[in-house]
């Protein structure tokens, strides 16, 4: 009996306090939205820099290494729309406390306050021009098939001859740029801890990542929509935290007032 009442009261205590629903959309929509694509910018240029020493020969290497990176560029997705999702909760618990005291609620401010889902509603208007060019890329892609290799120096002295030099033209016609040559290096900046998974030397492998790049590419945006539906669990955690603080301070303030006083010298006539 003794043990289970230790048990339930080191149990968490849950605080929850009433809140008003917002709309899916308001007016920091746009700019939440555009903080996510710039932050898939800033993962693109920092994955340029990073896992390009990633590139490793062994396989299990390779897959604990990016996976890490994938985990944490998740993570930290996950760890934003988890704070914007306590502001807004936040936000909601002011919105009811205005109503009950009758004062004034702007529609513009209810609207920013919590709903389940504008998270995802951000995470998706952020990462929506790069889904575009994901989808136009999944549609127009091919297998890239192994370039031709450089020519031996000692044949540059015979392409002056007519039957050489034609022959050779071919090797000397660049590919130039194409939409889909600009478009891959687009996504697979972004994509270049899969890309390292698979390795470049697996064509089928990348070809099938591209066929699935706008699946992928939505992964940072899901994350920050999931993180944010954690707001409400977040603001309640900050409320039990505070209930406890206060139960310890009106416990340390009983034994103060429950401690015998000293007494003072007895004088002696």
């Amino acid at each position: 009996m003794e043990k289970s009442q230790k048990k339930t009261s080191s149990a968490p205590i849950v605080v929850s306090k009433p809140f008003l629903t917002g709309n899916p959309v308001d007016t920091t929509t746009t700019k939440s939205a555009l903080l996510v694509f710039g932050s898939l910018c800033v993962v693109a240029i920092l994955n340029l820099i990073v896992c390009s020493m990633m590139m490793f020969d062994h396989l299990a290497l390779r897959i604990a290494v990016n996976g890490l990176v994938i985990f944490v560029t998740l993570a930290v997705f996950y760890s934003s729309g988890m704070s914007q999702g306590s502001i807004a909760v936040n936000n909601g618990e002011i919105m009811y406390r205005r109503r009950e005291t009758g004062a004034q609620i702007l529609p513009e401010e209810l609207a920013r306050s919590y709903h389940p889902l504008k998270g995802f509603m951000i995470g998706l208007l952020g990462t929506l021009p790069i889904l575009l060019c994901a989808l136009i890329l999944a549609v127009i892609t091919k297998k890239q098939m192994t370039s031709l290799g450089a020519l031996p120096t000692w044949l540059s002295a015979l392409e002056s001859r007519e039957e050489v030099g034609l022959a050779l033209s071919y090797y000397r016609t660049g590919g130039g740029w194409t939409l889909e040559s600009i478009l891959r290096i687009i996504i697979r900046l972004l994509l270049m801890p899969y890309v390292n998974i698979i390795s470049s030397a697996n064509a089928d492998g990348l070809l099938l990542l591209e066929r699935l790049s706008p699946l992928v590419v939505l992964f940072p945006g899901l994350a920050y929509g999931f993180g944010y539906t954690q707001g409400v669990k977040v603001r309640s955690r900050v409320h039990a935290d505070i209930a406890k603080n206060t139960r310890r301070k009106a416990r340390k303030n009983a034994k103060k007032r429950k401690a015998p006083k000293a007494k003072g010298p007895i004088e002696l006539n």
